[in-house]
């Protein structure tokens, strides 16, 4: 006995239906089962029972019609050789259970967990604080990584799954991150630790991986082959000294002086507001809740012609974009044009070389933080350094400045306290 399986769409709305499965028997006797898929009639071709449109999520329902229908016919025919009863319960299993095996099959590929992972953004519990909900700044990096793993499956011309991500695997995307993509050692280590994470939460859930995800190792480059750009006080001085500018670049100067006087990262110096502004006796202070990492900092500001623009003159938003090719320009005009040792994007191949450049054509918001780190560094105790850029540790802060830690000042306070004994 031979049996037909058709898709019908069933009036849901005057403008769309929803997709049935059509089991057609012999005598006419048809079975049929709903699908839960939906469809606008104008896209739906009845001859050939599927939706027209080269729409991603069009193209994705037909091939699960087809994966469904080739189920269908398969069990089917072992149905008939049981002698199995085939009615509407039957065919209603069969539909779930292909339904079923698909997502188990969904599951185990690497993007379903990525974007599983930050669908429960919200909901996952921070360890270092304790409370619930990933930071903007985090759900970015992870939309980022998605975007950045749909490139590299295009690539390689294959989905990646969960349970065969080995060493092959991830020694390629290695290189491609480094290679093809030109990413900074820090920025593909960023990547690969993303990766295992990852791996590591689909592990957690019960979800096959490969044994080699547990031991995905990250990277970062190493301090001595780190280039630390800052403006130090002289420089910044020629900068305050500038007349002449256009609005534009008079509006990116204030931005750059504030910058360098509160230490912080550059999404929350652009995202400044007045209303973030107190008096106190000797400036200003801010009050700065941190992007990246929720903590809550209060800045002191103390330079004058700072504090007037805080005050008086208060500079309107712009890009992180525009923002780090004005203020290349404005050192330039600084004569802030010293030979310094640094890694610059080549436009040619668009990857990272190191040489000798002018010290204004490598200066970038990044440098902001770090020179206020480094300026004060020896100057006010690093815990309260630490306090106002946000770094939690002593060691990472240290790192971040291109300094090591003091050994002698921890020997020289314990003997100076030891000696009062």
């Amino acid at each position: 006995m031979k049996a037909r399986i058709t898709y019908v769409l069933t009036p849901k709305s005057d403008t769309q239906g929803e997709v049935w499965v059509n089991l057609v028997l012999e005598d006419n006797n048809i079975q049929k089962v709903a699908l839960g898929t939906f469809a606008p009639f104008s896209q739906w071709d009845p001859m050939h029972g599927c939706i027209v449109g080269d729409d991603e999520q069009n193209k994705e329902q037909n091939v699960k019609l087809n994966i469904l229908k080739a189920h269908i016919k398969a069990a089917y025919n072992k149905a008939q050789l049981k002698q199995e009863t085939i009615d509407g319960n039957w065919l209603s299993h069969h539909v779930s259970l292909c339904f079923e095996n698909a997502k188990k099959t969904s599951e185990k590929l690497l993007l379903y967990q990525i974007q599983k992972y930050i669908e429960s953004a919200p909901l996952r519990r921070i360890k270092r604080t304790g409370s619930l909900g990933l930071s903007t700044y985090t759900i970015r990096n992870l939309e980022r990584f998605y975007s950045l793993i749909e490139s590299f499956e295009h690539g390689i011309k294959t989905d990646i799954r969960i349970d065969a991500i080995d060493h092959k695997v991830v020694s390629r995307f290695k290189e491609w991150l480094l290679t093809e993509k030109g990413y900074s050692l820090n920025n593909a280590g960023l990547q690969v630790k993303l990766l295992k994470m990852i791996c590591k939460e689909a592990d957690r859930l019960g979800v096959e991986v490969h044994p080699y995800t547990r031991h995905i190792e990250s990277f970062t480059q190493r301090n001595s082959d780190r280039c630390l750009q800052t403006l130090n006080f002289e420089e910044i001085k020629k900068i305050k000294e500038l007349v002449g500018l256009s609005a534009s670049m008079e509006n990116t100067r204030k931005w750059l002086l504030i910058g360098l006087s509160i230490g912080q990262r550059v999404s929350d110096l652009l995202r400044l507001n007045q209303v973030q502004m107190r008096s106190a006796e000797h400036g200003l202070y801010i009050d700065i809740i941190q992007q990246k990492t929720d903590k809550h900092v209060t800045v002191g500001v103390i330079d004058p012609d700072v504090v007037e623009i805080l005050n008086e003159d208060f500079p309107y938003r712009i890009s992180q974009q525009l923002f780090n090719k004005q203020i290349k320009e404005l050192c330039k005009y600084a004569s802030i044009d010293q030979p310094v040792k640094a890694y610059k994007v080549c436009p040619k191949t668009r990857r990272r070389v190191l040489g000798i450049y002018p010290k204004y054509s490598v200066i970038s918001s990044h440098d902001l933080r770090r020179s206020f780190a480094t300026n004060y560094f020896g100057k006010i105790e690093t815990p309260i350094l630490m306090q106002i850029t946000g770094h939690s540790k002593e060691t990472t802060f240290l790192s971040y400045i291109g300094q090591n830690v003091n050994k002698d000042a921890y020997a020289d306070a314990f003997m100076k306290v030891a000696a009062t004994l």
